[in-house]
């Protein structure tokens, strides 16, 4: 090492000077070479946390999307499941849901993830199903070619499996009819106002009316059809088709099935006999109840990151989550000479407003409204002949005005105001 000692004095001070510029030098040399290093260490700390970051927000991303999945798929296995009421297909989610959920947050923990699902609402809908692959696009008395299949309701998975060498129309109305004609004659299908049109092949189609695919491909003026709103969907010439088909409702069995049947039998009493849809598989269309949608709190944390949001699985639906109320239940008894409603509305909203329940007589004409605040109870109406027929239909509002009608014909004591 360099002697650095202080000679002696030569007594022009030139020797002092450069002593102490060499070490200001040296320590000029060692302040800077720290701050290099202290500099890179930063540099090396941060581009490693920002890649550690990163990958776990991928991960993060990953896993939500893998449990909407999960929840996606077992609504759909158990909806085709054979259960005899909602209990027993609530049930068969929570099971189902429990081993998947489990093993997905099993596979997540050797990913360096801490997850977790909670499972949270489970709202509940209709499966509208025809799986006789020979049966017409018919109703259940099969003599009906034009009929409604579904009012006033948010529809998801709607599919068909379909062989027509005629035309065929589906009509999806949210206030503005869409016509899906199935043309078998031009081998096509195309949505009336659309330029574009569709391939079908000969033999029987897919069409997934909501996912907007015509064999597994995209078909663009299925993409036009609105969906994303409450609709009535109906079929024209349905006697000229055979397939299957199946789709799910927002609203509850009855409600549901009260409404097509006023709609397809408007002169007779509820339920028409035979009324649109069996109660269950006996090679014609039915319904059953179904899981519409469902929602889970969703956990994930790690060193870098603590993630919460709530998920909601509703497969093949288009646009937000319902928000109309709908009827869980409602019933008209018959007396001598009155009419008894009760009625059960939830809302998805959580701001249910009233009910609104009118008696409308058929032969006459004259009308008896009544108005409630309570979502679950009833109403009678007395003074009734049984000569007559009586539509009475009632609407269900809330507070953002968005309202859900149900309609029944009933006659007192079953007389002689309703045709056979």
């Amino acid at each position: 090492m360099a002697d650095v000692s202080l000679p002696v004095p030569t007594g022009d001070g030139s020797t002092d000077r450069a002593q102490l510029l060499l070490v200001g030098a040296l320590t000029l040399a060692v302040v800077f070479l720290s701050l290099s290093l202290l500099l890179n260490s930063v540099i090396y700390t941060e581009n490693l946390a920002t890649r550690q970051t990163n990958t776990d927000v991928e991960k993060t991303t990953t896993f939500r999307f893998a449990a909407v999945d999960v929840l996606g798929d077992a609504i759909e296995h158990v909806n085709r499941g054979d259960a005899p009421d909602f209990a027993t297909r609530h049930d068969d989610y929570r099971n189902v849901t429990g081993a998947t959920v489990s093993m997905l947050a099993n596979h997540s923990a050797t990913d360096g993830l801490a997850t977790d699902v909670e499972r949270r609402t489970v709202r509940r809908g209709t499966r509208i199903v025809d799986d006789n692959a020979t049966s017409t696009l018919t109703p259940e008395n099969d003599s009906t070619a034009n009929w409604t299949v579904v009012t006033d309701a948010r529809v998801r998975n709607a599919r068909l499996h379909v062989e027509t060498g005629a035309v065929v129309r589906i009509v999806v109305d949210n206030g503005t009819a869409r016509d899906v004609v199935l043309d078998g004659t031009a081998d096509e299908l195309r949505v009336e106002g659309e330029s574009e049109a569709c391939s079908l092949t000969a033999g029987r189609n897919w069409v997934d009316l909501t996912a907007a695919q015509v064999d597994g491909e995209r078909c663009r003026a299925l993409t036009t059809l609105p969906f994303d709103d409450e609709v009535n969907v109906s079929i024209e010439n349905g006697a000229d088709a055979t397939g299957t088909y199946s789709l799910v409702v927002d609203r509850y069995e009855v409600g549901t099935r009260s409404a097509v049947d006023t709609r397809n039998y408007p002169d007779q009493c509820t339920p028409p006999s035979p009324s649109t849809y069996n109660d269950s598989d006996a090679g014609g269309p039915y319904t059953s109840p179904a899981v519409y949608a469902s929602t889970a709190n969703v956990s994930v944390r790690s060193q870098d990151i603590d993630y919460r949001r709530t998920i909601r699985a509703a497969p093949g639906e288009v646009g937000g989550p319902p928000t109309d109320p709908t009827f869980e239940r409602y019933d008209v008894t018959n007396t001598t000479t009155s009419l008894q409603v009760d009625w059960n509305v939830t809302d998805p909203n959580g701001d249910f407003d009233y009910v609104e329940v009118s008696l409308y007589n058929r032969s006459d004409g004259s009308t008896n409204v009544r108005s409630s605040n309570v979502s679950d109870s009833s109403e009678t109406f007395t003074g009734l002949s049984n000569s007559s027929a009586y539509a009475i239909n009632a609407t269900a509002v809330d507070g953002a005005s968005n309202r859900r009608f149900v309609s029944e014909i009933h006659s007192p004591d079953g007389g002689g105001g309703c045709p056979p």
